[in-house]
């Protein structure tokens, strides 16, 4: 089954840093190195152009228009490039980086990759510390771009192993996990919400329903929420919820009135199974109150970039208006449904994005109301970077039973 890419619009001419000669005499050679490393970051920024918009051709889900952001088109190979790109510029701006030193993070891979990448176009040693676990290809690719990686066995100490690694080393921890929130971009046109509203008005499709996002340090949930409550767009209307099992015999069609223009977006989270970001949001949603001391999940967490074993400070579950937990077999089986049937070969936190997409709208069928609208999701990365699981016919093939109940699931749903 194709998808359908809109032509990109022309990138953004760069927003101009230069300064009058004069002012480079009072510099300090340190400062002069900042500004021209915050040169370069502007023309590579200046240089990348808009990812693709998708839309998967799908037969069972009424009127429902189900959209893919493909970040994977970026230069370091998914959406990570934007997060590496607006933590570099805000530790430049803040004067926490300096020539000769390393640069640090701490990173379950896709992060790391990006920030490798452009930590050698800076001129920067990288430095990556990750749960030991992470996916060969993902190493690979860090360590192709010049970084080095540095395993740790529990991933609940990753951000304490990699501060200490900067400070021994006298180089910057970057953090995402701190910083994401507040160092990426999310008022611009340019910003990832920016283009996705974008794209979709220039092709005239209709007002976006939801955005489906799993959260790993929680920054594009907040850049898409802060995006859409500025725009007027956001909509907090609450979860959908149900008792009992749902039941889907056939293919879905749209009943009732459709939704007009004005009622707004919503935000919805996906999580893995083993990682404490669901339950964070239900106690939120609950008690009105961000709970962190939650119990560590008793097995780790397979969907790599998304889920953690303990509640990370960029993670504000006031940015979802619903939270689903996704089945990890769901997420894998989804994942290897759009390269089967769509032809997108995306890693499983894309699956566990779609399995959710599929699930709100299975809900919504159940309680008869319409199928309309344009649902979002973001394709993360490839699935070239998990060749020993999704990508291994070994695996596949000793997972079949496993996985099989989820891709007849979503075969009955699409059909």
């Amino acid at each position: 089954m194709p998808t359908t890419a809109f032509p990109p619009r022309s990138p953004c001419a760069p927003s101009s840093l230069a300064t009058p000669s004069e002012g480079l005499l009072h510099r300090t050679p340190l400062e002069a190195w900042r500004q021209e490393c915050l040169a370069q970051l502007a023309a590579l920024k200046a240089a990348t152009p808009v990812t693709p918009l998708r839309e998967l051709a799908l037969c069972g889900l009424g009127e429902a228009r189900v959209l893919i952001k493909d970040e994977r088109a970026h230069a370091s190979g998914s959406l990570k490039h934007r997060l590496a790109m607006a933590l570099f510029e805000q530790a430049l701006k803040q004067g926490w980086l300096s020539p000769g030193r390393p640069v640090i993070d701490a990173s379950s891979g896709s992060t790391a990759v990006s920030e490798a990448w452009l930590a050698r176009r800076l001129g920067l040693e990288f430095i990556a510390v990750v749960p030991k676990g992470t996916a060969c290809n993902k190493l690979r690719a860090i360590r192709d771009e010049g970084g080095r990686v540095v395993e740790i066995e529990n991933a609940v100490h990753l951000c304490q192993s990699a501060q200490a690694l900067a400070e021994d080393s006298g180089g910057h921890f970057l953090n995402q996990f701190q910083h994401a929130a507040t160092a990426s971009d999310w008022q611009s046109e340019t910003s990832l919400p920016g283009e996705c509203l974008a794209q979709i008005a220039e092709r005239e499709l209709p007002e976006l329903e939801a955005v489906f996002l799993g959260a790993g340090t929680g920054g594009s949930a907040a850049t898409f929420a802060r995006h859409l409550r500025h725009k007027g767009l956001l909509r907090h209307s609450g979860p959908l919820h149900h008792t009992g099992p749902l039941h889907h015999t056939g293919p879905f069609h749209h009943s009732g009135p459709l939704h007009h223009r004005g009622h707004g977006a919503r935000v919805i989270g996906v999580d893995p199974e083993h990682s404490v970001y669901h339950a964070c949001w239900q106690h939120h949603h609950t008690h009105g109150t961000r709970m962190t001391s939650l119990p560590a999940p008793q097995a780790p967490n397979p969907i790599e970039g998304i889920g953690r074993p303990c509640v990370l400070e960029a993670f504000d579950p006031v940015h979802f208006d619903d939270y689903r937990r996704i089945a990890d077999a769901r997420s894998q089986a989804a994942a290897l449904w759009l390269a089967e049937h769509a032809g997108l070969a995306v890693g499983p936190s894309t699956g566990t994005a779609f399995a959710g997409l599929l699930e709100t709208l299975e809900l919504k069928h159940a309680r008869g109301e319409a199928l309309t609208g344009s649902w979002l999701l973001l394709a993360c990365d490839h699935a070239s970077r998990y060749a020993s699981t999704l990508g291994d016919p070994v695996w596949r093939a000793e997972h079949q039973s496993r996985l099989a109940p989820h891709r007849a699931w979503i075969e009955r749903l699409t059909a």
